[in-house]
Formats: C-alpha cells, sequence, structure tokens
C-alpha cells in the first residue's frame, strides 16, 4: 500500500507540472462601450513563454454570453470581422490582439464597459487550461500620452 502512496504522489505532482501554463496577458484591456452596440472588445498582447505552441479558443466573463476570439478579413475594398475557432499562440512568441486585427468579442453585453472599470476574463485554451486576468475599461481612443506613460 505504501508503494501506491508514492506512485500516486508522483503522479500527482507531474500532473500538476505538465498542466501549467506560461503565459503573460497583463496589459490585456476592454474598449468602452459604444452607444448603441451590444457587444464589446478586448486587446492587448498575449506571451507565451512556454515551450509548446498554445491554442486560444476564448474565454468568458460575467457580464457577456460568450467571449470569441475574432479577426479582421479584406476582401477586395471591404474589410469583414469573423470568428476564429483559435488563434494560435506561438511558443517563446507574443501575438498582439488590437483594433483591425486580431481581437476578442464580447458577445451580447448584459451591461455597457464603462472606463475605469475593471472584469475578470478567464482566458480558454484548447488543452483545457485556463487563466484568469483581471482587465481595465479604457477609452475608445487612447492618447499617445496615456498609453506610454512618459517611456522615450
Amino acid at each position: 500500500m505504501k508503494w501506491c502512496g508514492v506512485i500516486l504522489a508522483g503522479l500527482l505532482s507531474f500532473t500538476a507540472i505538465a498542466s501549467e501554463i506560461n503565459i503573460d496577458a497583463e496589459d490585456l484591456w476592454l474598449r468602452q462601450s459604444i452607444p448603441g452596440q451590444s457587444n464589446g472588445a478586448g486587446f492587448g498582447t498575449i506571451t507565451n513563454h512556454g515551450s509548446e505552441d498554445l491554442l486560444l479558443i476564448g474565454g468568458s466573463i460575467a457580464i457577456a454570453d460568450d467571449v470569441e476570439v475574432h479577426r479582421h478579413v479584406r476582401e477586395g475594398e471591404q474589410v469583414r470581422m469573423e470568428a476564429m475557432d483559435a488563434l494560435t499562440i506561438p511558443a517563446g512568441q507574443s501575438v498582439q490582439l488590437q483594433p483591425g486585427g486580431y481581437h476578442f468579442m464580447l458577445m451580447t453585453l448584459s451591461e455597457p464597459l464603462v472606463v475605469g472599470d475593471y472584469h475578470d476574463l478567464t482566458l480558454v485554451f484548447s488543452n483545457g487550461e485556463t487563466v484568469k486576468v483581471k482587465v481595465p475599461v479604457k477609452e475608445l481612443v487612447q492618447s499617445q500620452s496615456s498609453s506610454h506613460h512618459g517611456h522615450h
């Protein structure tokens, strides 16, 4: 019986190590609501410090029915948004989520996104792992001075 405990402890410690996600998503932010719009958007940089690619498949947030990953696609003179099944975050690299590119869509907001508020966003990856991030709501248009805080 003693061996069972040792083997079980070894398996549990391996599982804990194998399931750790090494993601930096601390600079994510949500755009303040546009009057009359029922959806919201989120932006920022997600960095994968791990040794394997990760697939971001969406997320969840209390004030929206769903959080989807979207991208802008150009078709001739037209640009449209489309939902993505997954966004690859390559090992050792960062992916920028920004207006006009990859971004989060917060589908069917239950309340407007108000500048200064913070919301708990959970990122969901294809391997079942999740990462929780406290995300601020910022203005629709950020000035250079407010986004760089004196960096030259």
